[in-house]
């Protein structure tokens, strides 16, 4: 399948992945915007020592009314409730979380979002270790679907993930990711006391436990905290890294067959004393996916610290290099996320940190990349001045102004809402629209793009994994610097490809299509194909460049109505 007109053009000659640097970087800077956007959320407990419910407190950013903004999902804590705040458009929330079904009160850990039963609206799975009134018992995860009219139903006894411990209230970090390549979305769903599950989507509403059969090691052994589904070796199935407590981290790679083996001593990865957050990218622009995990170190030196695992270049192979790279020193640390926040094409990682005695008010880092592969602990002079019981963090576009800013979520503790104004560069995302392609999955889950601008050529993949309780928004970022545009090769999950020339800085939703002027997805062509072939191109939207040359005029016009007239297959 070809999406989009012709096939993928190869990189230029002179393209560099890792020696060329940005032509623009400016100084990051955020300002605290928590109340005055109207985030009034304070995660609350019904008590209050370092139970289970002290490790919580989580979040999903997406997109569930469909109406082009991000919305948010928060857990509320026992001694609170559930919230939902919807967007106005300008990064303003609303919160109405009963009126939506979801305003519920239980002793929730984290959150993640996807579109389970590709019905074109994004669902919720929340996990849970107990209720208010019984305390930490099992059987308290709740999966809401989403019906489309700014409502959601509990369908968990239907879809089967109620329980991912059958002894316990033990359910930590939820993840979507297609790991079988069948076009719906499976799960994962971390356990502290053992209680990780793997679960395959039957397409019909339900899920199945696939644990035992599917992955190759013990997984009750591992004190599971965020799974994340990525695809590490190019062969379009995504590995799971699940990030986990007391050096059990788990490097799962998938065989292709619904089976994934366990290969972490091999890779050199699982050093992680305490494992808890989970990040990926290309932090050196090698061209490589690279994987980061928040653990924890004291000021004496006690526990491994974070650990950046960089890619070798050999499948399945990394070298740990957090401390010579100036990214291992993060406290007691929890939610991460590898974003360009200066918008300079390097990817900078900030981790949110917290627990007792002198973690107490353990500050959130922020490490800059400066060019190379390495980083600089920038989180004051960027003004980040939080020094909360930080556990879930994402990131996300608040206010669709093309930065990314950032949303931490506090233990016991209210929320803290981070609005990037950083004086950096230009910036592309994409969001994907992959509902009309047979065997892909919804939003895009599973694509990987490689954008070049300025002679350098970064790479993005679209994971919905977990950065710890929390899920960042699905898209992916590109900064740019000084350019004002750039080339664009996407790779889709049943490897059929796509390609982007010349576009400018925006954010852009790609509808993946299997014929090429069927512009409004329907197998069929009509005059609603025409229509919407004529608003992106008077929007110079980057996918009406039919001839894939960067310009807009009769040629796209002309070969649309060759293509038209052509039909679909």
């Amino acid at each position: 399948m070809n999406m989009g007109y012709g096939t993928m053009v190869a990189i230029a000659a002179g393209t560099c992945f890792g020696v060329c640097s940005a032509a623009i970087a400016g100084p990051v800077d955020f300002v605290e915007q928590t109340g005055a956007v109207g985030l009034s959320h304070s995660h609350a407990t019904v008590t209050a020592g370092p139970d289970m419910e002290f490790m919580g407190g989580g979040g999903v950013v997406a997109d569930f009314d469909r109406d082009g903004d991000q919305d948010l999902f928060v857990i509320g804590g026992s001694g609170g409730i559930d919230l939902l705040y919807w967007n106005d458009g300008n990064g303003n929330f609303t919160e109405g979380g009963a009126a939506a079904g979801v305003a519920r009160s239980h002793r929730g850990s984290g959150a993640a979002a996807g579109d389970y039963d590709n019905d074109g609206d994004l669902d919720i799975m929340v996990t849970s270790t107990g209720s208010v009134a019984t305390g930490m018992l099992p059987g308290q995860n709740i999966f809401y679907r989403n019906n489309g009219d700014g409502t959601f139903t509990d369908v968990t006894a239907t879809a089967g993930v109620a329980t991912n411990n059958p002894n316990n209230g033990d359910a930590f970090s939820p993840a979507f990711g297609d790991y079988d390549l069948d076009g719906d979305l499976d799960l994962a769903v971390a356990g502290w006391l053992g209680g990780n599950r793997l679960y395959r989507n039957n397409g019909d509403g339900t899920f199945t436990d696939v644990t035992v059969a599917s992955i190759v090691a013990d997984m009750s052994v591992v004190r599971g905290f965020a799974p994340q589904f990525v695809d590490m070796d190019g062969d379009l199935y995504p590995e799971i890294l699940w990030v986990s407590d007391f050096f059990t981290s788990k490097y799962l790679v998938n065989n292709g067959d619904g089976t994934f083996t366990d290969q972490t001593v091999s890779s050199g990865t699982g050093l992680d004393s305490n494992g808890m957050g989970n990040t990926f990218g290309d932090l050196n622009n090698d061209g490589l996916l690279d994987w980061y995990a928040t653990s924890r170190i004291s000021s004496a030196g006690a526990g491994s610290g974070n650990m950046f695992y960089r890619a070798t270049g050999v499948d399945h192979v990394y070298e740990e290099v957090s401390v010579e790279t100036g990214c291992n020193f993060g406290y007691w640390g929890w939610g991460a996320s590898a974003i360009d926040f200066d918008q300079d094409g390097w990817l900078d990682i900030i981790a949110t940190n917290g627990f007792t005695v002198e973690n107490t008010t353990d500050p959130t880092v922020l490490f800059i990349n400066d060019g190379t592969g390495n980083f600089v602990e920038s989180a004051a002079a960027s003004g980040i001045t939080d020094t909360g019981q930080g556990r879930g963090l994402l990131n996300v576009d608040l206010e669709n102004d093309g930065d990314q800013d950032v949303l931490i979520f506090n233990n016991r503790q209210p929320m803290v809402c981070l609005r990037n104004d950083s004086a950096g560069g230009a910036a592309i995302t994409l969001e994907f629209n992959t509902d009309a392609v047979d065997g892909l999955a919804p939003d895009g889950f599973g694509t990987r793009v490689e954008l070049t601008a300025g002679g350098m050529t970064q790479v993005r993949y679209l994971s919905g994994g977990s950065n710890y309780l929390a899920q960042s928004e699905l898209s992916v970022h590109f900064g740019i610097g000084s350019e004002t545009e750039a080339d664009i090769d996407i790779y889709y999950a049943d490897g059929s490809t796509d390609s982007l020339a010349g576009v400018s800085s925006g954010r852009y939703t790609i509808t993946a299509r299997e014929c090429i002027a069927d512009f409004a997805p329907s197998g069929n062509l009509n005059f609603l194909d025409v229509s919407a072939f004529l608003g992106l191109f008077s929007s110079q939207h980057p996918q009406a460049d039919l001839t894939v040359d960067g310009s807009f005029n009769f040629l796209d016009i002309s070969a649309f109505l060759s293509a038209y007239g052509s039909g679909c297959p």
